[in-house]
């Protein structure tokens, strides 16, 4: 898990802890590559580490990009705001890291130098780097497979780009979207969801005969929107929640809304289902579960009693992390 001491960001963490128990294991600390405000507006380490089995990887939004083993010891660190020029833009970085086939990418999305760039896990270097327009984003660049070719899908508020993971080349790029700046692509059989938090413009795409051709756009949905957490595929069935805490479930093929339910409040974590059961994670705390099915039946509400916001949550055999401004608890089965 990462985090940040001082107001202006003065100290980078990144912390293993034991799922069993809570424990401690390690913390690495750095120094930030460019200093950073903090404001209630600005994350305060949105970026989410990944991790394989050689060791786990963290980008923050100071511009610092680490390697390290299991035992916390350093592999390598990379200072891309010193390399490629500072990040500008009023509310920091938030897209988080991902795996491809080539290596480990990072999506820049700000209002300076722009750019996609895939590094060595093991030594951290580049193996590709595609500069891009400058425009804000904080979405997660979403890998996907089509006509034999392993995509990156990046939703940059107005447009959709798609480029080849093996090189970082612009394969290509849908314009007509609006305010598709927060909530990542959801990948579908043969296309994407694209949430957007302006009504009219949550979309859905379908890729065309080859990975290189522009896909099309196959519906619009006329009221849901996706505001902070991500859309969420589960069966035949699309879901996404409002910036006013409203969740929508929306028909896969025709983008129709099935049923609309008003939650205790807005989301920030992306939802999460399992089998029958559909996981709204509020940001006060509150998860409720919904049935998968066509009617907006709760089946279950629970309320954690947390000083700060819900960010995040990971999931893990029998165990639901959940990821508070403060505070990281696991709740498992009985």
């Amino acid at each position: 898990m990462t985090s940040v001491e001082g107001a202006r960001k003065e100290t980078l963490i990144l912390s293993a802890f034991d799922l069993s128990d809570g424990r401690e294991l390690w913390t690495h600390r750095a120094a930030p590559a460019q200093s950073i405000q903090e404001s209630d507006m600005i994350s305060k380490a949105a970026p989410t580490p990944i991790a394989d089995t050689a060791g786990v990887y963290a980008f923050f939004e100071t511009g610092n990009l680490v390697g390290l083993d299991h035992r916390g010891q350093p592999r390598w660190e990379r200072r891309l705001t010193d390399e490629f020029g500072e990040f500008g833009g009023r509310h920091g970085i938030g897209s988080s890291l991902r795996f491809c086939q080539s290596g480990v990418m990072a999506l820049v999305a700000h209002s300076g130098p722009s750019y996609l760039i895939c590094v060595d896990p093991r030594t951290g270097k580049t193996v590709w780097k595609t500069d891009r327009r400058e425009k804000v984003s904080w979405t997660t660049p979403a890998v996907t497979k089509h006509d034999g070719r392993e995509l990156a899908l990046v939703s940059a508020g107005d447009r959709v780009e798609a480029y080849d993971t093996r090189d970082g080349s612009l394969l290509w790029t849908l314009e007509g979207f609006e305010r598709a700046s927060v909530p990542s692509p959801t990948p579908t059989p043969g296309g994407a969801i694209i949430g957007s938090s302006k009504k009219g413009w949550t979309s859905a795409i379908r890729f065309g005969s080859a990975a290189s051709t522009r896909p099309e756009i196959a519906w619009r949905a006329s009221e849901a929107t996706s505001y902070f957490s991500s859309p969420l595929v589960h069966r035949s069935r699309v879901y996404m929640v409002n910036k006013a805490g409203v969740a929508f479930c929306l028909d896969l093929d025709t983008g129709e809304q099935v049923w609309h339910q008003r939650l205790k409040g807005p989301c920030w974590a992306s939802s999460i289902a399992t089998g029958d059961s559909i996981y709204f994670f509020g940001v006060n705390g509150t998860v409720e579960v919904y049935s998968a099915g066509d009617t907006p039946s709760k089946v279950a509400e629970n309320s954690l009693s947390e000083e700060s916001r819900l960010y995040g949550i990971a999931v893990d055999a029998g165990k639901l992390v959940l990821r508070f401004g403060r505070r990281l608890t696991c709740i498992r089965r009985a």
